[in-house]
């Protein structure tokens, strides 16, 4: 068997089934293999940046190894942006780089791979010869998993032809177990929150496997439900849950959530997000952190109590050892919460030139099927307010790729997303600078025929630096930037798509969002009036506990 064949037999083998890609001269063996011999389900991405957003959001909304491949050269630095992303999000994905000739000076696509890769937060795994190539692929698939991050499997061209070694066992990848927690640092907290009287338990991704527990500690110790962004939707259909915490809650759990005596923090990294830079702590609360690393205990706002380990344990256990109370379970506190909506917290801003983002989002939430894949594009209109207006069933709804804090990822994140979950609405909201710079991704998701929305927030500017030039008194037209008709474009790439610009022509889409068969781009034509909450708050220094607060942000 040549390195070509093997690789990809090893690839196969690790139930690698579905690759995302753009084809050149060295990777074509590996993949023509598996295709051809194993039956993969090969995505034919428009660019190198792509085909990596699309194995990560295939990863993020699957909960499985993301795999793309590219040839050399260019094909690796058009990559870096995303593979950062990826390294960032902590997102399992194997790379597979085709690589010039060793020494080949006058290739005009040599270049040192591994120093591309490595100020990426990316790992990189060198098949180093035909008879290792076969194992190189196997520790890459083990790296990353283990090290939880991308990882490059660089093979030179020369190697692709060559006879292979001897095929590697595949292995099953179990987790060390978490450390128990101890009972004596449970206690501690079991007499913390005997003195509470409003507790929040905060859960992030690393408390999905515990939400029962979790429930039932809320249920016993009267505390409300929130999560961190990348685990919104953990407590969906729970009566207490008070939504995301940090800079995206809406107006209710913001207030429920500053008022808390005792915050609970469970696999969940305390950081400036989750905390709004501290304007989450205004109670001033007694903060208990669990996490089973060390090391989550220094990296944000310290905590007046640190318990190591597993967080089912922890919760099962507190839950023993906590006397019941009422806390902030009482009728008062459900009434305010069935009211409450983001619907409901914003007045129309829409005018003459468009429609408010608010009012979009409202839409949205509303007309899109609630078994979705969300996708949330950086931007001033498409980050904060779905981020904070629309509902995932589970965590795995939520595919945010702003980890890098860049525009221009979202719609080939979402790609990948409906490609791993064909049985949930992909819903991607994006911006109009941010689609300019993905819009040949659009192609690849007609062809695929993908349940996918895609919905611009189109303001005909960079909308985050017009605001923020407004507010500084800069020369707002700096920011302008007409942009071509999305809808028209769509089409042609053979989507259906329409232009909205009224609340009326808005709430008409309802049939075509509620169970779309192929893939949608609604241009949500945005009026620049109305400033988006979170730009107003964290940009212009606004709290909405001010009585002058504007509910508009204009």
């Amino acid at each position: 068997m040549r390195v070509a064949g093997a690789v990809a037999e090893t690839l196969a083998a690790h139930g690698v089934s579905c690759l995302f890609g753009v084809l050149g001269d060295g990777n074509l063996p590996i993949l023509d293999a598996l295709v051809r011999e194993h039956g993969a389900d090969y995505v034919a991405a428009a660019r190198e940046d792509g085909a990596v957003l699309m194995a990560d959001g295939y990863a993020r909304a699957g909960g499985r190894l993301g795999v793309a491949t590219v040839t050399h050269g260019p094909a690796l630095t058009n990559a870096v942006t995303a593979l950062t992303e990826a390294a960032r999000a902590r997102t399992p994905l194997l790379l597979v780089a085709a690589d010039t000739p060793p020494g080949d000076l006058r290739n005009p696509q040599a270049i040192d791979q591994g120093d591309v890769v490595r100020p990426t937060g990316a790992g990189f795994q060198q098949a180093h010869s035909a008879e290792s190539a076969a194992a190189d692929t196997a520790l890459a698939i083990r790296r990353a998993y283990t090290e939880r991050r991308p990882i490059v499997l660089n093979i030179p061209t020369p190697l692709l032809g060559l006879e292979a070694g001897e095929l590697p066992g595949t292995f099953r990848e179990d987790p060390p177990p978490a450390p128990a927690p101890r009972a004596e640092e449970v206690a501690r907290v079991a007499d913390a929150l005997a003195a509470a009287r409003r507790p929040v338990i905060v859960a992030g991704r690393g408390a999905a496997s515990a939400r029962a527990g979790l429930v039932a500690l809320g249920e016993r110790t009267g505390a409300l439900l929130a999560t961190t962004l990348k685990a919104k939707g953990l407590f969906v259909g729970e009566p207490y849950d008070v939504g995301v915490c940090g800079g995206f809650a809406t107006r209710i759990g913001r207030e429920l959530i500053r008022g808390s005596d005792l915050l609970l923090a469970v696999g969940a990294g305390l950081n400036a997000f989750t905390t709004d830079g501290g304007r989450m702590l205004a109670g001033n609360p007694v903060i208990v952190h669990n996490d089973v690393r060390p090391e989550a205990f220094g990296a944000g706002t310290p905590a007046d109590l640190r318990i190591l380990g597993d967080a089912g344990a922890f919760a099962a256990m507190l839950a023993e050892a906590a006397a019941p109370r009422t806390g902030w379970r009482t009728p008062e506190t459900a009434r305010r919460l069935a009211g409450a909506g983001y619907a409901t917290e914003y007045p129309d801003g829409s005018d003459e030139t468009g429609l408010d983002p608010h009012t979009v989002v409202a839409a949205l939430e509303r007309m899109v099927p609630r078994r979705r894949t969300l996708v949330v594009e950086g931007g001033h209109a498409a980050l904060s307010e779905p981020c904070r207006g629309l509902s995932v069933p589970d965590p795995s709804g939520l595919v945010f790729p702003v980890n890098f804090g860049s525009i221009g990822l979202g719609l080939a994140s979402a790609i990948g997303a409906a490609t791993a979950r064909p049985d949930r609405v992909t819903l991607a909201v994006t911006g109009d600078g941010a689609l300019m710079m993905s819009l040949a991704e659009l192609d690849t998701a007609v062809r695929r025929g993908l349940r996918l929305v895609v919905v611009v927030m189109n303001d005909g500017a960079f909308g985050y630096e017009y605001h923020n030039m407004l507010h500084r008194g800069m020369d707002v037209g700096l920011s302008l930037i007409p942009r071509p008709d999305f809808a028209a474009l769509a089409r042609a790439f053979g989507a259906e798509a329409v232009t909205v610009r009224t609340p009326a022509e808005l709430d008409a889409l309802e049939g075509l969002l509620s169970d779309p068969s192929g893939p949608v781009l609604v241009d949500a034509r945005l009026t620049r009036a109305v400033r988006t909450r979170w730009f107003a708050e964290h940009e212009n220094g606004l709290d909405p506990a001010e009585p002058d607060y504007d509910p508009r942000y204009r």
